[in-house]
């Protein structure tokens, strides 16, 4: 009798696992040694810090996590981006809106639009962007061939910085 609750219970716990798993938002990708590294970004609360920090790549892609079945719009996201500066301060690289689009099948797919949002810094009475000469990433270049719908928002991203290679060290999902 004992041994029969002990496997009702690890069976209820396992299907809680599973059933509170955060539903994966994006895939963030990038390749290494001509290998695809593909990185599950789930909706999930506080700085997720990346499991490849410190990793330059000159492209970043940004493809559609897991589809929702919902009777209606699954709630939008933003995903900040950054990279890490210090063991505690992070520098923001860029934004990515996420919204859900529903499919001829009934799924609601996440799409993406790209959200960079400038540096800027204090100098006298006057904001003046921060620039590639002073170490930030200023402009965002998209590589990739995906078009937008009619609301601006693609399948996938694919982007790089215009001051060459650059990691991407955490994100944070809103």
């Amino acid at each position: 009798m004992k041994r029969f609750i002990v496997v009702i219970a690890l069976a209820f716990s396992l299907f809680n696992a599973h059933a509170a798993k955060a539903p994966v938002l994006l895939v963030l990708e990038h390749s290494q040694a001509d290998k695809i590294i593909q990185t599950k970004l789930e909706i999930k609360p506080g700085l997720v810090p990346s499991p490849y920090p410190g990793q330059v790549q000159t492209k970043w892609i940004i493809r559609a996590g897991e589809a929702v079945k919902s009777a209606v719009e699954p709630p939008s996201h933003n995903v900040n981006f950054f990279k890490k500066i210090s063991n505690t301060q992070y520098m923001p690289l860029f934004i990515v809106n996420v919204r859900y689009f529903l499919d001829a099948a009934g799924a609601w797919w996440p799409r993406f639009q790209l959200n960079q949002e400038p540096l800027v810094m204090r100098q006298g009475n006057r904001w003046i962007p921060l620039t590639t000469t002073q170490g930030v990433a200023s402009l965002i270049v998209q590589t990739g061939t995906a078009l937008p719908n009619a609301q601006g928002y693609s399948a996938s991203l694919e982007l790089g910085f215009t001051n060459g290679a650059t990691p991407i060290d955490a994100w944070l999902v809103q």
